[in-house]
C-alpha cells in the first residue's frame, strides 16, 4: 500500500498522522483491530439470515407447531399404540392405545375437550375427516370409542371391511393445545378363510385331570380380536385368542371351534378332544354306508371312523384283516368292489395302532349272473336229491309190501 494510501486509511479511522518510521507499527494496530472486528460482523451476519428464514408463510409455521405439540418437545405428551395391526375380514378387532398429558403428573389443570380418531391423515385436526369425534354423536358407527379423557385412547372396529385399511392417529385436544400421536398404526384387512384350531398336545386323547390349551390362528395374531369358542356347537363363556381347559373331566369331550365374531361366518374346521382312558374299540367305531355287510361284486361302500366327536383333524388309519392300508382320513370309499375286498376293517387314532376300533366285517358276492346260475344250479340239485331220496324210499316201502313163499305155501294147503 501506497504511503498516501495509508495516510487516507487514517483518517478515516481517525488515526494521527504519524511520520514514516512509525507506519510499521501503526500497520500492526490496524490489523489487530480488523480482525477484532470480522467476527462482529459475520455474527450479526448470520443473526439477519436466520432471520430472514423465520418470516415463513403463517400455515407452514402452524402446521410445525402442530407436530411439535404443545410445550414443545415436552415428554409430557404422548401417545402409544402398536405400529400395525392385522385384522381378519367380518371380525371385530380392538387398536390398544394410551396417551399421557401434562395433568397426569404434574396437576397443571389440563383437561382434554376433544379426543378424535381419523384414517390417513397426518394432523387429525380441525374438520380432517374421521371415525371417532367425541364431539359428535354416531349412533350407528361401526367405530366404538372405549377410552376416556385420562389415559386411555382404546378404538373398536366392529365387523371389519377391506376399506377399513388405513394408518390411523389419534388426536386429544386439551384446554392448553391439542396434541396428535404421529406414529399411527396402520391397520390391515385380510381375509379369514384360514382360521384353525392348534393344540398344546400332539394327541387329541388326554386322560382325566390333565389339562390342554387351544388357540385360534390364523394368517395374523389374535391377540386383539374378540375370538368367540363352541363345544358342539353351543357357546362358551371363555372368549380370547387361547382357551385354558385344565382338571379335564368326560363333559369336556367333544369338537372344539373357534369364530372371530358371533354370526359364525369365520369359523374354524373342529377339533376333536377326547378324554379319558379308551380301550380298544371302546370308543372308536368302523360305520358303514350299507345296512347289510354282505356287497355284491362291483358295488360300493363308504366306511366311517366315528368316536365321540368327528375327525376333521385325525390322521385316522385304515386296516383290512390287519394289514395297513394305503387310505387315511376319517372316510374309506371302497368302489369296484371285488371278492379281494372282502375282509374285516378296522380304524386307528394313530400309526401305532393303540386306538383302534372293532372290526367291521365286509363280504363281496359275485356278480348278479353268476349268482344266479350258482343258485339255479343249487335247486336243480336239490330237487334232483329230493327225487332220488322219493324214488328210495318208494323201492323200500314196495320191497317191504310184497308177499313172501310161506304165504304162498298156504294158500295151496287150503285149495287142495
Amino acid at each position: 500500500m501506497k504511503l498516501e494510501d495509508q495516510i487516507q486509511v487514517f483518517q478515516f479511522l481517525g488515526i494521527p498522522q504519524v511520520r514514516p518510521p512509525e507506519v510499521a507499527v501503526v500497520k500492526g494496530v490496524v490489523l489487530a483491530v480488523l480482525l477484532l472486528l470480522l467476527p462482529v460482523a459475520l455474527i450479526t451476519r448470520h443473526r439477519e439470515a436466520a432471520t430472514e428464514q423465520m418470516k415463513m408463510n403463517p400455515w407452514t409455521l402452524s402446521v410445525l407447531l402442530l407436530l411439535a405439540g404443545p410445550l414443545g418437545a415436552d415428554p409430557d405428551w404422548h401417545v402409544e399404540y402398536p405400529d400395525s395391526f392385522c385384522v381378519v375380514e367380518g371380525s371385530t378387532a380392538t387398536i390398544p392405545c394410551s396417551f399421557t398429558h401434562p395433568k397426569v403428573h404434574k396437576r397443571t389443570g389440563v383437561v382434554v375437550e376433544r379426543v378424535v380418531w381419523c384414517p390417513n391423515h397426518l394432523l387429525c385436526h380441525g374438520d380432517t375427516p374421521n371415525v371417532y369425534d367425541s364431539s359428535i354423536l354416531r349412533a350407528d358407527s361401526r367405530f366404538l370409542y372405549l377410552g376416556d379423557h385420562v389415559r386411555s385412547c382404546t378404538l373398536k372396529i366392529i365387523k371389519t371391511v377391506k376399506q377399513d385399511a388405513a394408518t390411523y392417529r389419534f388426536r386429544l385436544e386439551t384446554n392448553a393445545g391439542g396434541y396428535t400421536g404421529q406414529k399411527g398404526v396402520r391397520v390391515t384387512v385380510i381375509d379369514g378363510e384360514d382360521v384353525k384350531v392348534r393344540s398344546s398336545v400332539t394327541d387329541h386323547v388326554v386322560k382325566e385331570g390333565g389339562q390342554v390349551t387351544l388357540t385360534c390362528t390364523s394368517a395374523c395374531s389374535f391377540h386383539q380380536l374378540d375370538v368367540l369358542w363352541y363345544r358342539n356347537g353351543h357357546a362358551l363363556s371363555e372368549t380370547g385368542p387361547a382357551l385354558h381347559l385344565s382338571y379335564l373331566t368326560n363333559e369336556d369331550t367333544g369338537n372344539y371351534t373357534c369364530s372371530l365374531d358371533s354370526s359364525g361366518q369365520n369359523t374354524s374346521a373342529p377339533w376333536c378332544l377326547l378324554v379319558g382312558e379308551y380301550e380298544d374299540g371302546e370308543d372308536v367305531k368302523v360305520r358303514s354306508s350299507v345296512t347289510d355287510n354282505v356287497v355284491k361284486e362291483g358295488g360300493q361302500v363308504t366306511l366311517t371312523c366315528t368316536s365321540a366327536c368327528s375327525f376333521h383333524q385325525l390322521a385316522v388309519h385304515w386296516y383290512r384283516n390287519g394289514h395297513a392300508l394305503s387310505e387315511t382320513g376319517p372316510a374309506l370309499h371302497l368302489s369296484g368292489l371285488t371278492n379281494n375286498n372282502t375282509g374285516n376293517y378296522t380304524c386307528s387314532l394313530d400309526s401305532s395302532g393303540q386306538k383302534t376300533s372293532a372290526p367291521w366285517s365286509l363280504v363281496v358276492m359275485e356278480d348278479d349272473g353268476r349268482f344266479v346260475w350258482l343258485l339255479t344250479v343249487s335247486v336243480v340239485l336239490k330237487v334232483l336229491w329230493a327225487v332220488f331220496l322219493l324214488l328210495l324210499a318208494g323201492l323200500v316201502f314196495a320191497k317191504r309190501s310184497a308177499p313172501g313163499p310161506e304165504h304162498e305155501i298156504v294158500y295151496s294147503e287150503v285149495v287142495g
